[in-house]
């Protein structure tokens, strides 16, 4: 068995016939453990989509458009998170789903340095036009306060919104 078959986590080398049952012990026991380790990951990533309080961004509209935000700087973020929002091509129903999005472009945590550097990346293809310009604005806000995670930013902003 030498290739990485359809339902498979782990893929062994080939079998030779006085390893067979050896072989199979193994490789049974690494597609185990790799599958106990891919359901303990999308446990954590499940919780931590639960911490996330859900805010719409029709809802952070409402928000803005009434002052409700006491703070200016609160006020401007907000107004930054709709504008990257609208210039994101893809349409988005949450802050939530924005950061997911993020991540899994980025492949870990938004920061300022990440963003940064997914800019370079959309700057080199014309057809990321509208992404590089909704993270430029995302790039904004880290001038607008010290938190270093967009996900702890859009977090004080929900908390400030109850």
């Amino acid at each position: 068995m030498g290739n990485k078959r359809k339902g498979q986590l782990t893929f062994d080398k080939e079998w030779h016939k006085h390893l067979r049952k050896m072989g199979k012990r193994f490789f049974w026991k690494g597609e185990r453990l790799a599958e106990k380790k891919m359901i303990q990951e999308d446990v954590i990533e499940r919780k931590e989509l639960n911490e996330l309080p859900m805010l719409t961004f029709e809802k952070l509209f409402d928000l803005v458009e009434e002052n409700h935000f006491k703070n200016e700087i609160d006020q401007k973020i907000a107004t930054k998170i709709l504008e990257a929002e609208n210039d994101w091509p893809t349409p988005i129903q949450s802050l939530n789903d924005f950061i997911l999005i993020l991540e899994k472009e980025i492949g870990g945590k938004v920061t300022q340095t990440s963003l940064n550097y997914l800019i370079s990346k959309y700057n080199q293809n014309l057809k990321y036009s509208w992404e590089g310009e909704s993270v430029c604005t995302l790039l904004e806000i880290f001038e607008l306060t010290d938190a270093v995670e967009l996900k702890k930013i859009f977090n004080n902003l929900i908390e400030k919104s109850k």
